[in-house]
């Protein structure tokens, strides 16, 4: 019984964002969709990295539905390692 649409958790910076991902949307898509919605816009999508609970990176041009991740699961989107800050 396959569902096309799940409901994940993905942590932004710390902050939980309940998400309705379909399975044939593309990584990047929702990552860039949970940024808006949590208003983390000042840095760009290649800025950011999906891991899931064991830490590993989720590739963002993979399809949900090529990836081992079920209904309720909890990622983490987070500044890649030397990236962050503001300049002004």
């Amino acid at each position: 019984m396959s569902k096309e649409l799940i409901e994940i958790v993905i942590v932004v910076n710390g902050t939980p964002v309940n998400e309705k991902v379909h399975v044939d949307d593309q990584v990047d898509e929702v990552v860039a969709r949970v940024l808006k919605e949590s208003g983390n816009s000042g840095q760009p999508l290649d800025s950011w990295e999906l891991r899931d609970e064991s830490g590993q990176i989720i590739d963002f041009g993979r399809k949900f539905r090529n990836l081992d991740i079920k209904e309720g699961a909890k990622l983490f989107l987070a500044l890649k390692a030397g990236v962050g800050g503001t300049s002004g």
